[in-house]
């Protein structure tokens, strides 16, 4: 994933910088190693405190293997890796989080989230046996599905290997341990607007813009609670007023 250039340089524009330049990705200035810092920063900052209703993923949930504390609850799952935010299990169980661990009553649950993109890098492990002895040519890999190994591992003598073809490396990304997804409008404008406010404190004297700009900030957030709350409320059962359930009861009364 790279930094989203638009975003970054409004930012700037808030506080009165130049934007980003070619030039400064090449070289990897102060100013590009500022605003890579604070980008990701702010983006995983942004992800964990609002239930946006974009980049959302499902997951089944594994019992962890991992060391964790005693909890009342029956059982205890890993988070995703990837999971920036968990927003309801299926079937709407009650759940607690505890750092990188889920704890509920439910058992086989499926997880909702926010996911932030982050990506496991495939790695191999294999293992040649007896000493002496040649390897099973077997490997698993610890990506998801499908994912290929970095390297594949081939029995025989150094002599026996072929001379490899030069191969063109992908352009190295900003953040290689994340992929981009697709988040609603009102996300990335409160991500501009939190990047700016981060500017305005490392590069700008006007304390009133640092609080100006976090003020549009959280009008932004507030919203985005207020829609995901409204997007929850529409998928539950509404119940009835009062009246309607005793006009009911009177109705089976005569009857």
């Amino acid at each position: 994933m790279n930094m989203d250039r638009g975003t970054v340089d409004r930012a700037l524009a808030y506080v009165g910088e130049w934007k980003l330049t070619e030039q400064d990705a090449a070289d990897k200035n102060t100013n590009y190693e500022i605003c890579k810092e604070f980008y990701l920063q702010t983006l995983l900052e942004a992800l964990s405190e609002v239930p946006w209703t974009g980049g959302r993923k499902r997951a089944k949930l594994c019992p962890t293997g991992l060391p964790h504390l005693p909890s009342p609850y029956r059982f205890t799952y890993d988070v995703p890796f990837d999971c920036a935010r968990a927003l309801e299990l299926r079937g709407d169980h009650y759940f607690i989080v505890e750092g990188r661990f889920i704890h509920a009553d439910a058992e086989k649950v499926e997880l909702l989230y926010v996911s932030n993109g982050r990506v496991l890098k495939p790695s191999a492990i294999f293992s040649a046996g007896k000493p002496g002895g040649i390897h099973d040519m077997e490997y698993i890999t610890a990506g998801p599905p499908g994912t290929e190994p970095d390297f594949t591992i081939r029995a025989g003598r150094p002599r026996d290997l072929k001379a490899r073809e030069p191969v063109d490396l992908p352009e190295a990304e900003d953040y290689p341990d994340y992929r981009a997804l697709e988040y609603e409008p009102k996300f990335y404008q409160y991500v501009e607007l939190m990047l700016a406010a981060k500017f305005a404190v490392k590069q700008s004297t006007d304390l009133n813009l640092h609080n100006l700009l976090m003020q549009e900030a959280m009008l932004i957030k507030n919203e985005a609670v207020t829609a995901s709350g409204g997007s929850h409320a529409a998928r539950q059962t509404p119940k009835g007023f009062w009246s309607e359930d005793y006009v009911r009861k009177e109705k089976y009364a005569h009857n």
